[in-house]
């Protein structure tokens, strides 16, 4: 399933100085780019479950000139407006939803809604090793039918052919947002054993992310990352989240082989 993560190679790659003799890091894309991966994926079965699972994830990415990127973990995203390291545009990505079928003893008798194209808008900064960015975006397609805000700042560092990024994330969710993913409804409390439950919006979640890209060749690279977030307010005290299935603490991460093909 796909998910709105965090991409590693795409703020990786552009962020840190160039090395030496080769141009590993820090090169203006210039036209068309695009890299084809994949690897071994690891996440919550569900939001606010403490339970993990793995499975294969393509790894996609690239954009065109400094106006567009896409990443398959976070969309698209298109630079309308650029000055002094600040840029803003649209920007469409897709979240998972949540599906019974993922963890039958904790979500049977819960509501299942599919995944979803969200659509809004993002704001960056970059100054040399520094990324921060802002995006607001809302469910077009009225699956969990909320909106959220996610902010992050990033710093890159690089190594010979590695290059190293981390730095915190936080995320701003709407009352609907919270309560299709930790909500409990007073038909779902009546059968299921979760007692029912409101949840609100506001802060959701808090955490931060660590990762590498290694530049194996100059069409070749290894990217990886571990994320981890810690759920806050309604959401942590959902009862899907207090309950011998679930955790607050919600780790994701991915290791991905790609070739870049243009």
């Amino acid at each position: 399933m796909l998910r709105a993560l965090l991409p590693c190679g795409l703020l990786i790659a552009g962020m840190a100085p160039a090395a030496a003799e080769e141009a590993f890091f820090g090169q203006e894309r210039a036209g068309f780019e695009l890299n084809l991966g994949a690897g071994p994926f690891f996440s919550p079965a569900y939001p606010g479950s403490g339970s993990m699972r793995g499975q294969p994830f393509p790894h996609i990415n690239g954009g065109y000139g400094e106006w567009l990127d896409f990443d398959v973990l976070d969309g698209v995203r298109i630079a309308a407006l650029q000055a002094h390291g600040l840029s803003l545009g649209p920007i469409l990505r897709l979240r998972d939803g949540r599906d019974a079928a993922d963890a039958r003893r904790d979500l049977t008798g819960l509501r299942s809604f599919s995944e979803t194209v969200e659509g809004g808008v993002f704001l960056a900064y970059e100054a040399g090793p520094l990324y921060a960015d802002v995006s607001l975006t809302q469910d077009l397609a009225q699956s969990h039918g909320g909106a959220a805000m996610e902010a992050r700042l990033l710093l890159s560092v690089p190594v010979g052919r590695v290059a190293f990024t981390a730095g915190p994330e936080l995320r701003v969710v709407t009352r609907q947002y919270a309560q299709s993913f930790y909500g409990v409804t007073e038909a779902e409390a009546a059968r299921t054993p979760y007692a029912a439950h409101r949840a609100g919006g506001g802060l959701e979640r808090v955490g931060g992310l660590a990762a590498m890209q290694w530049r194996l060749s100059a069409r070749w690279d290894l990217q990886g990352y571990v994320e981890y977030a810690r759920l806050l307010g309604s959401s942590a005290d959902s009862p899907l989240v207090r309950s011998p299935g679930g955790s607050p603490d919600q780790i994701q991460a991915g290791l991905f082989l790609s070739y870049r093909l243009f």
